[in-house]
C-alpha cells in the first residue's frame, strides 16, 4: 500500500500550481470542526464570497435537500445544518479547483458524474446505517478520486499511458498506474489532502478506499466509499479511468455495519438519488 518514495516524489515533483482550496472554505472547515461555532459565524464566512454563497443558496434549494423558499443564508443554515453547508461549499471549490474536459480517454464530465455517484451512494448507506455525519460519507465519495484529476492534470503524458495500458490489458486504472507509475491515485490524492489541510478522516477514505480493512483510523468511512464506489460502478455512473466494477473486501461488510437487505434497498434507490445530485451539483460544461 505504500509508494515508493522516490517514485512518489517524481510525479509531485511534475505538479506545478497546485490549486488551493479558497479559504473561505478553510475556514469553513476548522469552523465546523469547532463545537463553539454560531450559525451567525458560518454566515459571516460565507457572506465574504459572494459566488460561493449563490451557489449554497442555489443548492439549498434543490431537489437534493428537499428545501424550497429559502433565499438567506441564516435561513439555509437553520434548515441544512453546518455539515449540509459544509459539504455543499466544499464540493463547489472541488469543482471549480479542476475545470477542463481532460485527456483523451478521461472525460473530466464523465469522471465528476461518478464520483457524485460515489457520493450519493455513500450517503444514502450513511442513512440506511443511521450515521449522524451522513454529509461527512458525501464529500468523502466525492474526493475519494480526486489523485486521478491531480494526475490528469500534471502528469498528462504518464496518465494517458496508465489509461491505454488499462484499456489495452483489461485491468483496474490502479493496477495500470502502479505498473506504468509506480504510485497510485489514491496516494496522490493522499497528497493532496493533506496540502489541502483536510480533516483524517478523508484522507483515510481517499487512501484506504480500495483497500478498507488496511485503515487504523476511520476505516467505517473507508468502507462505506468502498462500497458506495462499486455501487456507482455497477450503475455505470459516469467513468472513472476503466470500466470494470471491483469485488468487495469482504471485510467492509463488518467494517460499516451493513445489512444485505439495507444494501439492496439502497443501491435499488440509487438512481433516482443520483439524477437529484446530478441536477444539484454536477457542474457546467468548462473547456
Amino acid at each position: 500500500m505504500e509508494p515508493n518514495i522516490a517514485t512518489l516524489k517524481r510525479v509531485v515533483e511534475q505538479i506545478h500550481d497546485l490549486p488551493t482550496l479558497p479559504s473561505v472554505v478553510t475556514k469553513l472547515l476548522s469552523l465546523v470542526q469547532n463545537p463553539l461555532s454560531s450559525a451567525n459565524d458560518l454566515e459571516q464566512i460565507l457572506s465574504r464570497d459572494p459566488s460561493l454563497m449563490v451557489k449554497v443558496l442555489r443548492i439549498a434549494n434543490s431537489p437534493f435537500y428537499g428545501s424550497k423558499d429559502i433565499t438567506t443564508l441564516e435561513h439555509a443554515i437553520v434548515v441544512l445544518g453546518f455539515s449540509a453547508i459544509r459539504s455543499i461549499a466544499l464540493s463547489a471549490s472541488v469543482f471549480e479547483s479542476f475545470p477542463g474536459t481532460g485527456r483523451p480517454g478521461f472525460d473530466r464530465r464523465d469522471f465528476w458524474r461518478h464520483s457524485l455517484g460515489v457520493a450519493t451512494a455513500a450517503r444514502q448507506l450513511a442513512l440506511k446505517m443511521g450515521w449522524a455525519e451522513i454529509e461527512e460519507a458525501f464529500i468523502a465519495g466525492l474526493i475519494h478520486d480526486v489523485g486521478k484529476v491531480i494526475l490528469d492534470e500534471y502528469a498528462s503524458e504518464s496518465w494517458q499511458q496508465a489509461l491505454t495500458y488499462a484499456q489495452q490489458n483489461n485491468t483496474f486504472i490502479i493496477e495500470a498506474e502502479r505498473t506504468v507509475l509506480g504510485v497510485s491515485h489514491a496516494q496522490v490524492g493522499r497528497w493532496l489532502a493533506a496540502k489541502w489541510k483536510l480533516p483524517q478522516n478523508y484522507t483515510s477514505a481517499i487512501f484506504y478506499h480500495h483497500h478498507p480493512a488496511f485503515a487504523s483510523r476511520h476505516e467505517d468511512l473507508a468502507a462505506i466509499i468502498h462500497i458506495a464506489d462499486i455501487m456507482a460502478r455497477s450503475h455505470h455512473m459516469g467513468s472513472s479511468g476503466d470500466s470494470l466494477v471491483p469485488q468487495f473486501d469482504p471485510s467492509s461488510w463488518k467494517l460499516c455495519r451493513m445489512e444485505e437487505a439495507a444494501y439492496q434497498t439502497t443501491f435499488d434507490e440509487l438512481p433516482e438519488e443520483f439524477t437529484k445530485v446530478c441536477a444539484s451539483f454536477e457542474p457546467s460544461p468548462r473547456s
